[in-house]
């Protein structure tokens, strides 16, 4: 018998298209078990089970009359909130917009997945915004983590990460503008992936993403669940002037194919951080791994540029987006800004002392960051590297100064990533002491998603898969 709570998406759309199992059954078991496990971990923040059940009905006479529906055929989704979903409000993780009306139309992304099949049956919850590295809100209230409720599942797609962990679904929407699928990956030990910049399309937007350092991607639990994600989201959109065109391949089918020997680079700090022990060992299994495999495995100690004045460019960075955040929300923040959650307000206030000497810093540093991963590429074809210096801290948030101080910062392996737009993925790497997750993070050259992915399923064979013992 199929487990359905943490059976692969692959799995699930197999035996739907086979008949052997009923989109109507599937989401019926979805709801249930969201009704169930979702108690304990906050994760859905809008939910239509009428109309899941209503389209789950609808595709099931289309595919009895032999009709093929599309890769996504039948399987539930969740869409992360701060992406619109025809049907659904975009409280996009405050309070201020907790009482939109449903949005009118889908994001392309959205769209994208509908088109293939999925059905869209609600929201997960987000930090305001997606400026943080723990979910949540005085909208919905704090996500907790499936492998200890007391740990948060990581920021800003921590409701799809926690969502996917606790097998409520298998595929969910997310983001990553510093981190925020990989991290929440990494935090609930599952598969996050920022593809490159641009692989997936914004859009529609209100304004352009100008820093052009957040990705759309999907969140779940397996390398090949990931590559069809990637299969269907992929491809340019118009209204996102900024979006590759399509990649002219299948990432599915390239998980199939050898990997040549590699020559991979192994950075344990980048110079600003100092992993906690478990982290490094997990590191280090895995590392063994791809030498065992043949390839030609190299520590290196390149630092980032600016580590040695660790924290300042991480802070400026933050103002910069905190900023562009701003710009978002401008209209509504003048208006009306004690509707916004205090610390987040607090946040885009002191974003209004950015100058333009601070802008130029940051693009200056963005370069030196751009130069700093070409030559990292001239002489390595995959580099290795933790997805975050600790397990899950804890649900209310981390100590950031404490973080800065132990130089545990939780961005630091995943930020320079976003700003630089290199493919990069986190997959899990067993369990700490603790219990929690551990997880290594593997990045690849420009457009080399297709690396990426393979180099991770090739992993994922001797790694392999896991849920958290308390959600069976």
């Amino acid at each position: 018998m199929t487990d359905l709570s943490f059976a692969p998406a692959t799995e699930l759309t197999s035996l739907i298209r086979h008949r052997e199992l009923s989109p109507t059954e599937l989401v019926r078991h979805t709801l249930d078990r969201i009704a169930t496990a979702d108690t304990t971990i906050n994760s859905v923040v809008a939910l239509d089970p009428e109309r899941a059940l209503t389209e789950a009905a609808a595709l099931e006479q289309r595919l009895a009359h032999g009709e093929y529906a599309g890769p996504l055929a039948g399987l539930p989704i969740l869409v992360k909130d701060l992406e619109d979903a025809e049907g659904f409000p975009t409280a996009r993780g405050t309070r201020a917009y907790q009482d939109r009306p449903p949005a009118d139309r889908d994001s392309v992304h959205v769209a994208r997945l509908r088109a293939a099949g999925a059905l869209v049956i609600g929201k997960t919850n987000t930090p305001p915004l997606g400026a943080a590295v723990h979910t949540t809100n005085d909208a919905f209230g704090t996500t907790r983590n499936p492998w200890n409720p007391e740990r948060t599942p990581g920021g800003s797609s921590g409701g799809a990460a926690s969502a996917v962990a606790a097998g409520l679904v298998a595929l969910a929407t997310a983001g990553d503008g510093g981190g925020s699928t990989r991290i929440p990956a990494a935090l609930c030990g599952i598969v996050g992936l920022k593809p490159s910049r641009g692989r997936i399309p914004h859009g529609p937007t209100r304004m352009p993403m100008w820093p052009q350092h957040a990705c759309l991607t999907g969140m779940a639990r397996t390398v090949r669940d990931t590559a069809l994600h990637l299969d269907v989201a992929a491809g340019h959109h118009p209204t996102d002037p900024n979006s590759l065109p399509a990649p002219g391949l299948s990432y599915r089918d390239a998980l199939e194919k050898p990997l040549p020997v590699l020559r991979i680079g192994v950075l344990r700090t980048l110079g600003v951080a100092a992993p906690r022990p478990e982290i490094l060992m997990a590191l280090d299994h895995t590392a063994g791994l791809l030498r065992d495999q043949g390839h030609d495995v190299r520590d290196d100690e390149s630092p980032l540029p600016g580590a040695d004045q660790f924290p300042a460019p991480f802070q400026l960075r933050q103002r910069v987006l905190a900023y562009a955040r701003l710009l978002d929300v401008l209209d509504d923040f003048t208006v009306r800004r004690d509707t916004f959650e205090p610390w987040f307000a607090g946040l885009l206030d002191a974003s209004l002392s950015l100058t333009p000497a601070d802008q130029a810093a940051y693009w200056a540093h963005r370069a030196h960051l751009d130069r700093w991963a070409a030559d990292l590429f001239d002489h390595y074809d995959l580099l290795l590297m933790p997805t975050t210096p600790t397990t899950a801290w804890p649900a209310e948030g981390p100590d950031i100064a404490a973080a800065v101080r132990e130089r545990i910062l939780p961005i630091s392996y995943t930020a320079v990533f976003n700003d630089t737009g290199h493919p990069a993925i986190s997959i899990p790497a067993g369990t700490a002491p603790d219990g929690l997750p551990l997880a290594v993070q593997l990045i690849t050259p420009h457009h080399r998603d297709d690396l990426a992915l393979t180099a991770a399923h090739t992993l994922e064979r001797s790694l392999g898969t896991q849920h958290p013992p308390a959600f069976p």
